[in-house]
C-alpha cells in the first residue's frame, strides 16, 4: 500500500484497493481470509505484483544487469544468461532481492535450466521454450529456442471443451450453439499459442475436439458407437463454420 500511495492520493481508490486485499479467497463455500499478500486469482492481483515487484525490476538493472536479460510478468519470471556460472550468480541474487521483499521463491518452480545441449527445457507463459535442431531449405543444419505450447496449456484446453461437451445437460443444446461458443476460445486460443513449431500439438487438440463433438452427437442421437459419426460431425462442423487452431 506505500508503493501504491507513491502515486495514488485519492482516498476512495485507497481504501477499494485495501478491500480488494482484505477480500479473502472463496474456497469450496467458505471463505479463507489472508493477512499477508494479494488474494490467489482476484482480478487486481497481477496489477499490484508489477506494483510490488516493481522494486525488484529497479534492483536487478542496478546489480543483475551484467549477469543475465530479465523477462518478467506479473510474479513470473525468467532470467537468461549465457554461463552456468552467471545463472548461478542470477539465482543467488534473485535469493537476496526476494527476501528484501519478504517473498519467497517457490520451492519446485524455481530452478536453472541448461538449455545448451537440447534436452532441457523450461515453461513461461504458457509456452515451453526449448533449444533444438533445425534445417534450412538447402540442408543447412543450425539450432535455434523453439516455442510451443506446454503440457499445462494443453491439458487445460482438453479440459474447457471436456467441461463444455461432457456434461449431459449439454445435450439439448444445437451443434450451432455450441460452435458459436467454441469459436471465439479457439481463436483466443490460436492467437496466442500457435508457432510454426507447435502445429503438431495444435492438430492433435483439433482432433480432440473433433472427437468431443462426436461423443457428444453420438449420445444426443443416443448412438452406441461414436466414431461412426466423425465423418458426419466433421461436415456438419464445417457447415457451422467452426474454427480450427491449424
Amino acid at each position: 500500500m506505500k508503493l501504491v500511495e507513491m502515486r495514488i492520493s485519492d482516498r476512495r481508490i485507497l481504501k477499494l484497493v485495501r478491500k480488494w486485499l482484505k477480500a479473502g479467497v472463496l474456497e469450496e463455500g467458505r471463505v479463507r481470509r489472508s493477512d499477508l499478500g494479494t488474494p490467489q486469482g482476484g482480478v487486481i492481483s497481477p496489477l499490484l505484483a508489477n506494483i510490488y515487484l516493481n522494486y525488484f525490476d529497479i534492483l536487478w538493472e542496478r546489480h543483475g544487469g551484467g549477469i543475465g536479460e530479465l523477462t518478467r510478468y506479473a510474479d513470473d519470471l525468467v532470467v537468461v544468461c549465457k554461463t552456468k556460472k552467471n545463472a548461478d550468480r542470477a539465482y543467488e541474487l534473485i535469493h537476496a532481492i526476494m527476501g528484501r521483499l519478504e517473498l519467497t521463491l517457490h520451492p519446485t518452480k524455481t530452478r536453472i535450466v541448461g538449455l545448451w545441449t537440447g534436452e532441457e527445457g523450461f515453461d513461461f507463459l504458457g509456452m515451453h521454450h526449448r533449444k533444438t535442431k533445425a534445417e534450412t531449405s538447402q540442408g543447412k543444419v543450425y539450432y535455434t529456442t523453439q516455442q510451443w505450447l506446454c503440457r499445462k496449456a494443453e491439458e487445460r484446453i482438453r479440459e474447457v471443451v471436456k467441461e463444455r461437451l461432457a456434461p449431459p445437460n449439454q445435450r439439448h443444446r444445437s451443434l450451432a450453439e455450441h460452435v458459436k461458443w467454441l469459436n471465439p476460445k479457439i481463436q483466443g486460443w490460436r492467437n496466442y499459442y500457435y508457432t510454426s513449431y507447435s502445429q503438431r500439438k495444435m492438430a492433435k487438440l483439433d482432433w480432440y475436439i473433433v472427437q468431443r463433438l462426436a461423443k457428444w452427437y453420438a449420445k444426443k442421437r443416443q448412438r452406441t458407437r461414436w466414431q461412426s459419426t466423425v465423418q458426419e460431425i466433421r461436415h456438419m462442423t464445417s457447415q457451422c463454420g467452426l474454427k480450427t487452431l491449424l
